[in-house]
Order: structure tokens, then sequence, then C-alpha cells
């Protein structure tokens, strides 16, 4: 078979029993973005993440408007004098050009200052009203993050917590003098994340246990409607029918594909594992040395196809693929047994019968899925939610299953933690109350938003309209005094020939 006909992006795809999946957001994100030839660049773009916030857009602003827009004010060229202006005309253009121009600069600084700062103690007065329960029992329930704290609020709590236990964050500057300060610096930012990651988990696992008994999530003081809750029952069950689809292989295209690579794994089974078995054993390999594996074996292109395979993945996860490949013989043949093969060749029927039977029971946990949701969210009461979400458990526990679905299910996170329904369960509630969590935060992060704006819209920016009115008139006769000058003489002269129109 040909090289050209294996796709690598499919391949690392074809057990068909659905191991986990290496997760790129975990202990795998700093070697890929290494890997990259702008890693540079993506470590630069990291370090100004902060700028994504308001206080971030702010100052994007600000810095538009106090270096970008004076260039196109004061050099504007559809602002032009008459056809045929006097001297004084034109020189009076160019005066209210540059003048207008050097009022971007001191409106951008104003605007950081007046804006930008008052952005935390917002933040931080919210944080007091939805986070301290004394406070946010006034406040409607689905904003009341007692038990569930908002990111910041955790934070300030761990940053206490720190703080008594005698630890403190080393100063920046120190860092710059001091190597141990830096180093310092580096392990308490470490400790805070992760203490941070731990209170937040231990937040969601209390309230998840107490929903776990009710039946009922109860933010702070108040319950949520029983109907809100059954609402994210239907969802998280969407999500489950969604994961179970995802290990579905379609007719047309994967079934296909998964056969031609089972038959090409079975069929060079001993010449694979006399390659693969010492590499594994020793634990890594070189690129330098499957190239020699793929020169030796230039009479069999499906092993070189395969070691090519390899040798493509980045140097991390070539010996994953490696591990992958022997587990997935070994997965094929004990699923089908004394089928594996038929008259010296990979029972391919057979194997199509396992992939079918395999999207049957799929088909048939989602139907079973489906049918658990609550019709009517608003006539459902704790007693029925914690009914369905023992169901979902049942359905989910893969120990539960014929055999033929274990072997489907077993390694997934959704559908079997070790065949324990009881762990299931508890599953199912948390990650529902995870859900609820992000329902708040979504609602949360709204109401903080339209704080802001009429904040900004009726105090912030009044002020900051007022104090540039008395700054910059000001400012410009102590920097640019001739320029203040001839302004303020335009203006007065205005002023007199004003009076005598009148007159």
């Amino acid at each position: 078979m040909s090289e050209t006909k294996i796709n690598p992006i499919i391949a690392s795809k074809s057990n068909f029993t659905p191991l986990k999946q290496t997760s790129f957001t975990g202990s795998y994100t700093k070697q890929i973005t290494d890997s990259l030839h702008h890693a540079n660049t993506i470590r630069r773009m990291e370090r100004l993440k902060w700028l994504k916030g308001e206080i971030g857009g702010i100052l994007i602003t600000a810095l538009g408007t106090g270096l970008v827009a004076p260039i196109f004010i004061g050099f504007n060229p559809f602002v032009r004098p008459p056809k045929n202006a006097t001297p004084e005309q034109k020189e009076d253009i160019r005066n209210t050009k540059q003048y207008t121009a050097m009022r971007q600069p001191i409106s951008a600084v104003l605007a950081i200052l007046f804006q930008a700062s008052v952005q935390k103690y917002i933040d931080k007065g919210l944080d007091k009203v939805f986070n301290d329960p004394k406070y946010a029992n006034f406040a409607r329930v689905n904003l009341d993050q007692s038990k569930l704290n908002t990111e910041n609020r955790v934070k300030d709590l761990v940053k206490e917590d720190m703080k008594k236990a005698g630890r403190k964050k080393p100063s920046l500057i120190k860092t710059w003098f001091d190597k141990k300060a830096k180093e310092e610096r580096a392990q308490y930012t470490i400790d805070f994340d992760d203490k941070v990651k731990a209170k937040q988990e231990a937040q969601i696992n209390s309230l998840a246990e107490e929903f776990e008994k009710t039946g009922s999530i109860k933010p702070g003081e108040r319950t949520v409607k029983s109907s809100k809750v059954a609402e994210l029952v239907n969802k998280q069950i969407d999500e489950y029918i969604n994961e179970a689809r995802k290990l579905q292989k379609t007719e047309d295209g994967q079934i296909p594909y998964y056969l031609e690579r089972g038959r090409m794994l079975i069929e060079n089974e001993d010449k694979l594992k006399e390659i693969l078995q010492p590499i594994q054993a020793k634990g890594d390999v070189t690129v330098e040395e499957l190239n020699t594996l793929v020169a030796q074996n230039k009479n069999n292109p499906e092993i070189q196809a395969l070691l090519k395979e390899i040798i493509n993945k980045p140097d991390y996860l070539r010996m994953n693929r490696i591990n992958r490949t022997i587990q997935r013989i070994d997965t094929i043949k004990n699923l089908l047994g004394d089928n594996v093969k038929l008259d010296g060749k990979f029972n391919k029927e057979a194997y199509r019968t396992k992939l079918i039977q395999r999207n049957n029971i799929l088909s048939d946990i989602i139907s079973r899925l489906a049918g658990e949701k609550i019709v009517d969210p608003k006539a459902a009461d704790e007693n029925i939610i914690k009914k369905r979400i023992d169901n979902i458990a049942e359905i989910c526990d893969f120990s539960k299953q014929p055999d033929a679905a274990q072997d489907v299910l077993k390694d997934t996170d959704t559908f079997g933690i070790n065949g324990e329904s009881k762990k299931l369960t508890k599953k199912v509630f948390k990650d529902i109350t995870k859900r609820y969590k992000k329902l708040v935060a979504n609602q949360y992060k709204s109401w903080n938003q339209f704080t802001k704006i009429g904040i900004g819209v009726f105090i912030t920016l009044p002020i900051t309209c007022t104090a540039l009115n008395w700054v910059y008139p000001r400012f410009m006769e102590i920097f640019f005094p001739k320029l203040a000058g001839v302004k303020k003489a335009q203006q007065t002269q205005k002023e007199q020939n004003k009076v005598g129109g009148d007159k």
C-alpha cells in the first residue's frame, strides 16, 4: 500500500477503543509551544494577555488617542484654508489643527487616570456585593456567589491565607537585583495558582455534594428554582449525547479507514512488534534511528508508512504513538479473538461487525439518554431531578453494559469511572454544578459590564471631560505658550468682533 494513502491526521484516532485523548491544555502545552518556529512571539503575546480585560481596552484606546489620533488631526489633508485664503487665514487653520491635535494626548492621560483607575474598585465593590452572604442575599439568586465565589474573590482569599501563613510575593523591582527573590516570586506564583484552583475545586465539590443530598442547588441562603435546575440537567444530557456521537464511526468515512488500518496492523504484527517493542523497552528513540529502520524496510511500504507517521510526530509524542500502535494491535486481537484472521488474512468483516455493533451500542445509549430529559422543567421537583441523575449515571456506567459495550466505553471520562455508578453519580452532580457556575459567571459578567458602562457614562466621563477642559488650556500655556498665546489671541479677537457686530 502506498504511504500517500495514509492520513496522519486520522491515524491519530485509529484505535477504535476510545482511550483517553492527550490533553493539549495540560502537561504538553509548553512542549508544543516550544516546538513552534514562532515560539518566542507566542510567549511575548502571552505576557500581554492581561490586555484582554476592560483596563486593557482603555489603555489601547488611550494609546490610539494619544499617539495616533494627533498625527491625523495635526496633518489632516481634508481641513484646508479657502482657495483665496490670506496668509493669516492659513496660519489660523494650521494653528487650530496643531492646538486640537495636542488635546488628544492630554485626553488619553486623563482617561487612564479617571477611567482605568476606577475599574479595580468597581470589581472589588461588585465582588463584595455578590460574594458576601450579607449582601448577596439582596441580589437575584442567579447572581449570588456566596458559595461559588468569583475568581477575583478566590484570589483575594488565597492571598490573605498566604499572607497569614507568612508568605508574601517579592516585588518585581526586588527581583531585578536579587536572584533569590526572583526564584521566590516564581515559586509564589506557582503555589498561588495551585491554591486558587484547589479552592475553586473545593467550592464546586462542596456545592455538588449538597446538591446530591438534597436535589437542589443552594448557592447561598436561597435555593435555585427546580425548573432552572431541570433545564441544566437537560443541557448536561445534551452534552453527554454529543460525547457519545463523537465516539461513533460513520459508515461512509471512518469505518472503511478503520478496517484498512486494522488490516495493516494485524497483517504486519510480527514485524511491527519486532521493531517497536525494543524501542518501547528502551523508552526513547531518535529520528536518525527511525530513518534507519525506514531504510531497512524498503521492501515493506506499509511498515515504512507507519514508521514515517511516527517520525512526523513531535519529539514528545513519538513514544506515545509507538505505545499506542502496539496497544491497538493487542486491542483488535482481544476484541476479535479467534476471528481475528480468516484464511491467514485479517478478518475485515468480523471487525466491521464489531464497529457496527459499537455504533449500535452508542445509538442505544444516545436514545436512552434522550429519554431521560425532563419534558416539563416547570413541573420538576427535587425528587424528579435526583431520580433522573441516578438514571443518567446508570446509563453511563459501562459495567452495567454488555461485554461489547464495555470495550467501547471503559476508558472514556463520560461513560466510565472504574465502572462504579456511585462515582458516576457524583460526577453528574458535579458536572451540573460546574454548568451552573458557568451560567452564574456569565450573568455576573453581563451585570459587571453594564455597571461599568453606567459608571463610565454618568460619572467618570463627565469628570474626565471637565478635567480636560480645565487642564488643557493651562497645560498648553505652560509647555506650548506660543501656540496657546496665538489661540487665545484669536479667541479674544473673535469675541471682540462678535461684540462689535452686535452693536
